[in-house]
């Protein structure tokens, strides 16, 4: 069976996952969901059956649920909200295939635990301890065989758990269940070898931009007219839906401090997502804060506003820079009153971050890096507090 996918509806999913305004990781807010992104690594679609390759994939689903059985187990994230938190990680991954890698992880899991497979330290055994197989061992096997349909053979969403009485000792004609999930499988492997062609040209069209000296585009190598093409492509497709308030998550994290490497300025890094099932432009307000040495005192080191068109499910990350640190001394100290003589001992000291999103001027989202931030930024707090504060 052959099944085909849209290049051209597939390449719009993979922008509006990976694009951004300027490119690099998410911020680090979930070290578990980042360990278990590395286990999501997509392959590339075989063309030759390989028995070695059933077992590099149990080992990476093992290690799979072993994680996920040690978040749900420590009063973390659930296998679902993990396993969500960890596609942030891997923009390379288009929708179709994080719903099956997300739907084998959860099943295997869910199996392992009804058996009773995992151990007091959360480690994955082979032998079954609950339930009316008790005392057997289990197997992971392929739902497709390799030999029925190869390029699904080393796919993780291909990859099943079950006792070992019940695995496949002849290859049969599939049955109706098994003709469907072949499609899905199928379809995966399209969207996979999509991804892998979309990576290739966005590569070749960076190095042609460092030739030429291009104006800056995204990892698809689409500049900003057109990723807002395909912006309003997709408005037009969601209707009166894309009027409505968005779903808006947002993320913030300071990624360094004053270094050469960086110009002596710090950075931070801001995450917008669109959670909402329909596009949308909002409007993000994102605030860094200096506090003087003496007095303690809070100043603006940085404001900057962002308009992001934001397709549904795209995260959009942002990378805010302060100026060079010794710019806000003078300020910082005559703000303080420090007299000349005593102005060497004194330093720079940035505080933190303020972030809110707006959709049609009413307040979506906000994130602040302390306490007190966010009580000037959450709804129904006293915004005032942040937009009075002197501008160094």
């Amino acid at each position: 069976m052959k099944f085909n996918v849209s290049l051209s509806v597939l390449l719009i999913l993979f922008i509006a996952l990976i694009s951004s305004v300027s490119v690099h990781s998410a911020p680090k807010l979930d070290p578990a969901a980042k360990a278990l992104a590395r286990c999501l690594v997509p392959s590339r679609p075989t063309d030759k059956f390989n028995p070695a390759d059933t077992e590099k994939l149990s080992l990476r689903m093992i290690t799979a649920i072993e994680m996920a059985h040690s978040s749900y187990r420590g009063n973390g994230p659930g296998p679902e909200s993990l396993l969500d938190k960890a596609f942030e990680f891997r923009p390379d991954v288009g929708p179709w295939e994080r719903l099956m890698v997300s739907r084998a992880v959860i099943n295997a899991w869910s199996e392992a635990s009804a058996m009773g497979l995992f151990d007091k330290d959360g480690k994955f055994g082979e032998r079954i301890y609950k339930g009316r197989h008790e005392g057997s061992r289990v197997v992971f096997e392929l739902i497709i065989p390799g030999e029925a349909y190869p390029p699904g053979s080393n796919q993780l969403a291909n990859l099943r758990l079950i006792p070992d009485s019940k695995k496949r000792t002849k290859v049969k004609e599939p049955d109706h269940r098994e003709v469907a999930f072949q499609e899905q499988l199928a379809k995966l492997v399209n969207e996979r070898q999509d991804y892998a062609l979309a990576a290739n040209k966005a590569m070749q069209a960076k190095k042609e931009e460092a030739k030429r000296g291009a104006p800056a585009a995204n990892t698809l190598g689409q500049s900003q007219k057109e990723q807002d093409k395909i912006w309003e492509e997709a408005v037009a497709l969601a209707g009166d839906s894309a009027k409505m308030p968005p779903n808006i998550r947002v993320q913030g994290t300071k990624e360094a401090s004053p270094s050469k490497m960086n110009r002596n300025r710090w950075r931070v890094g801001a995450r917008v997502h669109n959670s909402s099932s329909h596009p949308t432009e909002v409007k993000a307000e994102i605030w860094l804060l200096g506090i003087t040495d003496r007095k303690r005192d809070y100043y603006v080191m940085s404001r900057s506003e962002h308009t992001l068109k934001l397709r549904q499910g795209e995260a959009r990350d942002l990378d805010i820079f302060t100026r060079a640190e010794n710019s806000y001394k003078n300020k910082a100290d005559d703000h303080d009153g420090v007299p000349k003589k005593e102005r060497k001992r004194t330093k720079v000291n940035y505080h933190g971050f303020a972030i809110r999103v707006f959709f049609d001027g009413d307040l979506v989202a906000s994130t602040a890096s302390n306490a007190r931030l966010a009580s000037w930024v959450s709804p129904g707090g006293d915004a005032s507090e942040l937009t009075q504060l002197p501008k160094f």
